[in-house]
């Protein structure tokens, strides 16, 4: 986790001077060096291994989109606010698995991420939301006024017990549920749910996953904000902003969905909660289900856990 916290900053630090190189600036009158470090010039800044110049010179490249965006899966689009940019399939990838340090392939399915203003993905503190569509079919609503969260967590809870001492045998660390930093919630009129779970890491600060999904006619799509429990409070204020970001196309819409001809997925609201369709294909195996994290922080839930609950309650095959 240092080391890629480090060169996180060293890149910060190399993208701030090569922008500060870009511009206009009047001469510098050549001084005798007293020795301290902030006399020193930006050449004399240690070199940067290869890895972390290839790095440099990808993150340098980003094509950073604003305002309107056409998602790939052309079922949907996001309007983004002033100071909100959005990065592709291929610069997010670059994001989540070489910045943050998630393993190679764990953001091959994502449609991008979104960056909300004031924040920068080089930054050891910012955060930023993955966006992904979930491809599963019409997600049935009709069981929003009668999940008991409450009863929910107490099962994520002891399967999260259980799990941990799997992770930690399989040299993962440990990583406990604590609670919902924020209970689901579900809004009828938009179609939307959300909720955050927070995460004991063994670290000296709590790990956050803040969730938003948005339910269309023939899937889901789903947005992560991946980020510390200190940032809880900061994302939860813009909630209604991240969720006012999408709008299904026309023909895409929840409220034409066509049970004649449309596909419908095999789990409700509840079960968006527990994992989704991610969860159903993974529990045949006995897999994980992985949460991206930043700098390593990797958390992951084995699935065979949940997976009797997930198909006594919420099985919609």
């Amino acid at each position: 986790m240092k080391a890629l916290s480090c060169a996180a900053v060293l890149l910060s630090m190399t993208l701030a001077v090569q922008a500060q190189g870009s511009s206009a600036a009047a001469p510098v009158e050549s001084v005798e060096s007293t020795g301290s470090d902030a006399d020193k010039p930006a050449a004399d800044a240690p070199e940067m291994d290869p890895a972390t110049k290839a790095l440099v010179a990808k993150v340098s490249a980003f094509k950073y989109e604003t305002g309107e965006v056409k998602l790939q899966a052309g079922r949907a689009k996001l309007t983004l606010p002033e100071g909100y940019t959005f990065l592709g399939q291929k610069d997010g990838k670059v994001v989540i698995e070489e910045l943050w340090g998630n393993p190679p392939g764990s953001a091959s399915d994502i449609e991008g991420i979104v960056i909300p203003r004031g924040q920068d993905v080089t930054d050891d503190h910012s955060w930023a939301i993955i966006v992904q569509f979930e491809d599963d079919g019409y997600v049935s609503d009709e069981d929003a006024d009668d999940i008991d969260y409450d009863d929910l967590l107490k099962t994520l809870k002891k399967s999260s017990a259980e799990a941990s001492k799997r992770r930690e045998a399989a040299g993962y660390g440990k990583m406990l549920l604590t609670g919902w930093a924020l209970p689901p919630r579900y809004d009828k009129e938009k179609k939307v749910l959300y909720w955050a779970k927070e995460f004991e890491v063994g670290g000296p600060v709590a790990s956050l996953n803040y969730d938003v999904r948005v339910l269309g006619r023939r899937g889901v799509l789903s947005m992560n904000a991946v980020a510390s429990s200190e940032q809880k409070q900061e994302i939860d204020a813009l909630t209604p902003e991240i969720v006012g970001l999408v709008t299904f196309n026309s023909g895409h819409t929840y409220a034409e969905y066509d049970k004649s001809t449309d596909k419908k997925a095999d789990y409700t609201l509840a079960g968006l909660v527990v994992g989704g369709a991610v969860a159903a294909k993974l529990l045949a195996k006995g897999g994980f289900l992985v949460i991206l994290a930043k700098f390593g922080k990797l958390l992951i839930i084995p699935v065979i856990a949940i997976g009797a609950w997930l198909k006594n309650k919420f099985s919609r095959s």
